[in-house]
């Protein structure tokens, strides 16, 4: 064996003795700490080994430990890397060799140009070199270790991603925010005439029931009826649904633009907007239509990430699914997969039981059963950040 450090040809645990052969790796080597329970074996040179494999330096550490049944410990700040025990250099490369034969090498062209394709919790090697595809070896305990990294690492982007996108949205938010409040002066004239209008209107109504009063003797019969919250919601839901229908090009910044009008109009809460949206745009059967990735956009455009928003946005969901439970569960899971419901609203949910939220139309078995059919969607979401948590 070499001077540890040295440049060696890549190699499983049958040698390569051709000095053009161009896969050159560093020779492990370790550095023996402590005496008798507290022996320890560091390895300096960890992440050059990695690097020479294409392969996480924290990986091939745990590998030694899985082969040497010894506990280790990486720290990705400082790339120490440490075996309990001491093991002497060749202990290690021989491992390390061990560790190209079973995770690095094709087993087609016998080449280190290999990287990982996990899917369906299965590990393959993909060659650049031939195309070959080919399973490893899952029996192999250092496999639960690469399936617990690859999972941690899609986590840790995807809250990325979420982090990025509401960045994005913030900083739409700002370039819009002039435009938004010129909208707001006109919404508000808007809803001023409205109120005038109403205004009319009562005293024209009191006019016409005292004139119904006084011919009552005759037969005559008031009809007078006061436009209250929901018959305000009906009226939004329906301009809402004609917008969409005349308008099947329109932005999502237009659509939302277009209920926020509507809300102000019919003097109803700013939280009443996802309510319209959702009665307007979705239907018990939304999956068939692909609407949820159709109306993703729009939807976060409306709730802009605001937790309370997100809780209406379950709101409209229960209603829309008050009859079909199942639908409830599949509705919330595709709503977050699409980035516009957080986790944490829906635990949220899930963790109460009847709120202000809960729509007066749900009653009380049906929100029990929504509850229900959405459990596994719940669970999952505890599990994956216990998980999180865990690693």
């Amino acid at each position: 064996m070499g001077r540890p450090g040295a440049i060696v040809n890549i190699s499983g645990t049958t040698p390569v003795d051709d000095p053009e052969y161009r896969y050159k790796m560093t020779l492990v080597f370790g550095k023996q700490e402590g005496r008798g329970n507290g022996s320890k074996t560091v390895i300096p040179n960890i992440v050059d080994v990695g690097s020479s494999l294409h392969r996480d330096p924290s990986e091939v550490n745990k590998f030694f430990g899985c082969e040497l049944g010894a506990q280790t410990t990486y720290n990705a700040e400082t790339h120490r890397a440490i075996v309990n025990g001491h093991h002497t250099d060749k202990v290690l490369q021989d491992l390390v060799h061990k560790y190209i034969e079973t995770f690095v090498l094709c087993t087609n062209c016998r080449l280190p140009e290999t990287e990982y394709k996990i899917k369906s919790g299965c590990i393959y090697q993909k060659c650049a070199a031939c195309g070959a595809k080919e399973m490893v070896d899952m029996s192999h305990k250092l496999c639960t270790y690469i399936l617990a990294q690859d999972k941690k690492a899609k986590a840790d982007a995807k809250k990325k991603g979420k982090k990025d996108k509401k960045k994005d949205k913030k900083k739409d938010d700002s370039d819009e925010e002039n435009k938004d409040k010129k909208k707001e002066k006109k919404d508000k004239k808007s809803k001023d005439k409205k109120k005038e209008k109403k205004s009319k209107d009562k005293k024209k109504e009191k006019k016409d029931k005292d004139e119904a009063d006084d011919a009552s003797a005759d037969g005559a019969e008031p009809a007078t009826e006061n436009l209250d919250d929901a018959n305000a919601m009906a009226l939004a839901v329906e301009a809402t649904k004609k917008f969409l229908e005349e308008n099947t090009d329109a932005t999502p910044s237009a659509i939302a633009e277009k209920i926020t009008n509507e809300q102000m109009a019919s003097g109803l809460k700013s939280q009443d907007k996802i309510h319209i949206f959702i009665r307007a745009a979705f239907t018990p059967d939304f999956f068939k239509h692909k609407q949820v990735e159709t109306h993703a956009e729009t939807i976060g455009k409306i709730t802009q990430g605001k937790n309370v928003m997100e809780r209406n946005l379950i709101s409209a969901c229960e209603s829309l699914c008050a009859d079909k439970p199942k639908c409830f569960a599949v509705l919330i899971k595709q709503l977050f997969d699409e980035d516009v419901l957080e986790e944490d609203a829906i635990l949220e949910w899930a963790g109460e039981g009847r709120t202000d939220y809960t729509p007066d139309s749900v009653n009380e078995d049906q929100r029990c059963n929504m509850r229900a059919e959405a459990e596994p969607v719940v669970n999952w979401l505890m599990e994956d950040d216990s998980d999180s948590d865990s690693d």
